[in-house]
């Protein structure tokens, strides 16, 4: 019997400051560690720095993250935060949202392929954590060596492109891992996901699905892949994945006021859910 699943749509806009810097980190170029994990279906590249960050992109029994370690602690209940990141050819940083871990200076990237990519390009990288409190941002800055080798083996073993053919074609991308859509579009038809079978006899309470899709004039969701899932091993995203086909979006009215288009846009959005009693 499935269970009822409450789907929670937000449209919220995250604006990253600009206030004062509080602390810039330097380094010398760094390189990537890979390591490989058969008996895990584990495949990693690390990187660690002296400015006390360390990064992760990994790929376990199929399922990719990227993981920053080091960061000032996010606030007490806090499930999620804000990080500007800037690397590869970037000409100024990208804000994403990232998954607060258990540790609270542990942060997973909602859009782990994406960030992987930029990062492989090496080059000046830079990791800005927003103003909390009033406080100032602190930012980190690094040098990367070019390790395309070590992130594509990462990629590959979870059946990932390190180049994403789909961002090429786009005409616009919307979206940075917000919960619920980018401020461009609105549900014309939202999906109707159903919470999927136990496994091992448990099941989640609650969690959030990211995916990237390709839009076509009509608001159809085409070419559909699942960025990240929180808690993973649930097949979440193959109950979200199911509900697309019916699914319909639509321009807001402040974007269909600005003459934009549907057609070859992509956005990436979330689902968040919580299991009710």
């Amino acid at each position: 019997m499935h269970s009822r699943l409450r789907f929670i749509i937000a449209f919220t806009a995250l604006v990253a400051g600009a206030p004062a810097l509080a602390q810039e980190t330097a380094a010398q170029g760094e390189d990537w560690t890979l390591t490989s994990v058969p008996e895990r279906k584990a495949v990693m590249a690390t990187i660690d720095f002296t400015s006390g960050l360390a990064v992760a992109a990994r790929c376990v029994d199929g399922v990719y993250d990227v993981l920053i370690t080091g960061l000032p602690e996010a606030p007490r209940r806090d499930t999620s935060r804000e990080l500007g990141v800037q690397a590869g050819d970037q000409e100024e940083p990208y804000t994403s949202v990232w998954t607060v871990g258990t540790q609270r200076s542990t942060a997973f990237s909602r859009l782990p392929a994406v960030v992987a990519r930029d990062m492989a390009k090496g080059g000046k990288l830079q990791v800005i954590v927003p103003s909390t409190s009033g406080g100032p941002r602190t930012r980190y800055v690094m040098d990367l060596n070019p390790s395309s080798t070590a992130i594509e083996q990462t990629l590959t073993a979870c059946g990932r492109r390190m180049v994403d053919p789909r961002e090429a074609r786009a005409k616009k991308i919307d979206g940075n891992g917000q919960d619920g859509l980018p401020d461009t579009v609105q549900w014309q038809t939202a999906p109707r996901p159903v919470f999927p079978e136990s496994v091992n006899g448990r099941s989640p309470l609650e969690g959030y699905v990211v995916l990237s899709c390709v839009l076509t004039d009509a608001g159809q969701m085409t070419e559909c892949q699942t960025e990240s899932e929180q808690p993973a091993g649930y097949n979440l995203w193959r109950s979200v994945e199911r509900s697309l086909p019916r699914a319909r979006l639509k321009l807001s009215d402040q974007a269909a006021a600005a003459g934009l288009s549907l057609a070859g846009r992509m956005v990436r959005f979330s689902v968040n859910f919580k299991m009710e009693p």
